[in-house]
């Protein structure tokens, strides 16, 4: 799989330009500030997932009333062109192959990325909204109809967080809040299968791709989760879950927040309450303690690192075939040896797009692609 064109117009500080990319690793060289992540988010944005890093509506060039973005990309032999027009406020449509895609759901059958930036340092130190979407995405990647899932998902949480803000205000809502209890047990024991299968598959390839970066210590992923409770661990190990004994549990602990949720007016319990811990042994240490915590920065940015490896690695395995890895100023943040051990690693990759504002001769010697960025231009 991978891109060969991409033209993006008011999209962030791109008025009008074109990019040409080839298989095999294509570097994009620039000052800080000219539009190099831009330009790797609008290959992500092909994917149907939406922006890497904040809101679509943040996509628009300013001044601009929308942004659009035209990609093509080869995949299985087979040549894709998608379409996408980003509208603030009015939301975002998708073309592939000249025919409207709802969404954008279709898009995540087609294109595939992965993405690691330096913000990406918070799916270990940052909050569990980051870790909690990284999941969910790795979901969706690996079968592209659980985006339905997310959405129902997200749809039902909101209706019965209304309605339960309705019952703070003293309004009777017993009859119908037992429909939505319904709905979000039934969708929230999905995703939350999605995710602890999703978990459980990625570890071992965590586990290696840390132990190779890092030449020493153990990386350790588990399920935080009030209402699966402790047997999370071993339901993860296991590989696969049962999805009516994730509704037992789920409406158990929803039945004993009761009041509790009617007092506050919000939902109490369920997936998006859920976190995933990532642990680390380093040095000759056999603890293994919280990475967020305990771990040195260079050891949750190698942490990091790893968990988007791992993804890439997953994922090519259970696709046959290789996503699009797309790093962003991944080399400033590593020291000598790591820089080197990536470098020498992404060279297997199908296709790489990687950012760099200090690449040196040995990093445009090793490219099959270099791409200058000067202010929003892009020269090859």
């Amino acid at each position: 799989m991978h891109i060969t064109d991409l033209a993006l117009e008011d999209f962030r500080n791109y008025a009008s330009e074109k990019a040409s990319f080839v298989p095999g690793l294509n570097l994009i060289v620039g000052r800080n500030a000219q539009g190099k992540t831009n330009l790797l988010e609008g290959v992500h944005c092909l994917s149907g997932l939406g922006s890497p890093r904040g809101p679509d509506s943040a996509l628009v060039r300013e001044g601009a009333e929308r942004a659009l973005l035209h990609g093509q990309v080869v995949r299985a032999q087979r040549t894709a062109t998608i379409d996408i027009e980003i509208r603030p406020g009015r939301g975002t449509k998708a073309l592939l192959n000249k025919t409207p895609v709802p969404r954008g759901r279709g898009l995540t059958s087609v294109v595939v990325t992965v993405f690691f930036g330096p913000d990406e340092l918070s799916l270990v130190k940052g909050s569990p909204d980051g870790r909690r979407r990284f999941l969910d995405d790795l979901a969706v990647k690996l079968r592209p109809a659980r985006e339905a899932v997310r959405r129902e998902w997200e749809r039902v949480l909101k209706q019965r967080n209304a309605l339960l803000k309705k019952a703070r205000a003293g309004a009777a809502i017993e009859e119908t809040l037992g429909v939505w209890d319904d709905s979000l047990i039934r969708t929230g024991a999905t995703l939350a299968k999605a995710r602890l299968e999703g978990l459980g598959a990625l570890l071992p390839y965590a586990r290696k791709r840390f132990e190779e970066i890092a030449g020493r210590g153990t990386l350790e992923l588990s399920y935080s989760s009030s209402w699966v409770g402790a047997e999370a661990d071993s339901v993860v190990a296991a590989g696969s879950v049962d999805e009516s004994w994730l509704q037992e549990r789920l409406r158990e602990r929803m039945d004993h927040l009761r009041r509790a949720e009617l007092e506050r007016g919000m939902s109490l319990v369920g997936p998006q309450r859920d976190d995933v811990i990532v642990k680390l042994s380093s040095g000759g240490s056999n603890d293994v303690l919280e990475a967020r915590t305990f771990a040195s920065q260079g050891d949750q940015r190698t942490a990091a690192l790893a968990l988007k490896l791992a993804e890439h690695d997953l994922l090519s395995e259970v696709l046959d075939e290789q996503p699009i890895l797309l790093l962003d100023d991944v080399f400033s943040e590593l020291d000598p040896k790591r820089r080197g051990w990536l470098a020498t690693a992404v060279k297997a990759m199908s296709q790489t797009l990687i950012t760099s504002a200090e690449a040196g001769p040995e990093d445009i010697a090793g490219a099959e692609r270099v791409i200058d960025v000067v202010e929003g231009k892009l020269t090859t």
